[in-house]
């Protein structure tokens, strides 16, 4: 293994894929104790990143500031922020175009990258193909990492200092006079393809406050009017909605208070099986395979289409996969998770 004085890591976005990326950071941190790492995000998710002893510094790819009119000057700002780093080593873990920009202008030679490097990334950065090229994303990143030597065999996921926000989060739900934790449902998504119907999350809500669980809703702003549609499809269960309530490191804080986190393949449910969490995530779209929540306390329930996984963002059919995924089988998965 050869010694490394400054490593950058690559991986901008997004939430999900950033926490699946925190497992390498672990396992570079061990094999090079003494390195200064660099890790290039995009602003927005700056906050899913913890600092000494596993980072030493971010690097913000901004692309607003790469746009006409301030192109150039953007490339010599990121690229003087890169070469400041003076990496001898260099981990894409996004593969693509901006991340190859970000590893070329970056200075360093010693490029490597994991097995699935897109838009012509894999012709500047080495791809490695490892043992598990066909199995978890959390594996194929640690890959790349099992290419410079023995990595730890625990799974690790090194997070911020967030025992603020959890203790905000714990008094924030103490005033709801819940009863106790809840299960938080999280009915957003990136992809229309991974929605699953309102009124199968109202009936899950339902059977799951009949057994003595309460609920509420969580997740960005933008899941507003489908937290809303659940609430109206639930009634007369009262069913409060936290959406657009929490900073990044607050979504932390409230995902720890949980007893247990039910949404699709979405960040929110990758950063509750990050802080061990026990989570149900539905899979329809995407893999369980490739992106499962994992741990002793996390279930994958997967639908039954036999196109699925398509990896569309958008259904071509006439039905939508998640739609095969019934209640039933989600609130077994709760029960299961909970031992109720």
């Amino acid at each position: 293994m050869r010694r490394c004085n400054s490593i950058l890591v690559i991986k901008m976005s997004a939430l999900g894929d950033i926490i699946h990326a925190l497992p390498s950071l672990h396992s570079l941190r061990t094999m090079f104790p003494e390195a200064a790492i660099h890790w290039v995000v995009e602003p927005r998710f700056k906050d899913l990143l913890p600092g000494p002893p596993w980072i030493d510094s971010t690097i913000f790819f901004d692309k607003a500031a790469l746009k006409p009119g301030k192109l150039i000057g953007g490339l010599l700002d990121l690229r003087r922020r890169l070469k400041a780093a003076a990496p001898d080593l260099v981990i894409d873990l996004q593969g693509l175009l901006k991340s190859t920009l970000c590893a070329v202008l970056s200075g360093c030679s010693n490029r490597l990258g994991y097995c699935e490097m897109r838009e012509g990334s894999r012709f500047f950065t080495r791809p490695i193909k490892g043992p598990n090229a066909t199995g978890h994303v959390i594996e194929r990143y640690r890959d790349v990492i099992r290419s410079l030597g023995p990595v730890p065999g625990e799974l690790f996921f090194p997070l911020p200092d967030f025992a603020d926000e959890a203790e905000q989060a714990k008094g924030n739900l103490a005033a709801l006079k819940l009863g106790g934790p809840p299960a938080i449902i999280f009915p957003g998504a990136g992809w229309s393809s991974k929605l699953w119907p309102p009124e199968n999350y109202a009936i899950l809500a339902r059977e799951l406050s009949a057994k003595g669980l309460p609920v509420v809703i969580g997740g960005s702003s933008a899941d507003g009017p489908a937290a809303q549609e659940i609430i109206a499809k639930a009634r007369p269960l009262d069913i409060p909605d936290l959406t657009g309530s929490t900073s990044l490191k607050g979504l932390m804080g409230l995902v720890s208070q949980a007893a247990v986190c039910v949404g699709a393949d979405t960040g929110p449910q990758h950063i509750a099986a990050a802080v061990g969490t026990p989570t149900v995530t539905l899979f329809g779209p995407s893999s369980a395979e490739r992106a499962g929540t994992l741990g002793d306390r996390a279930a994958n329930v997967s639908a039954s289409a036999p196109c699925s996984p398509c990896f569309k963002r958008a259904c071509p059919k006439e039905f939508i996969c998640m739609d095969l995924i019934k209640p039933e089988a989600v609130l077994a998965a709760c029960a299961k998770a909970l031992s109720f």
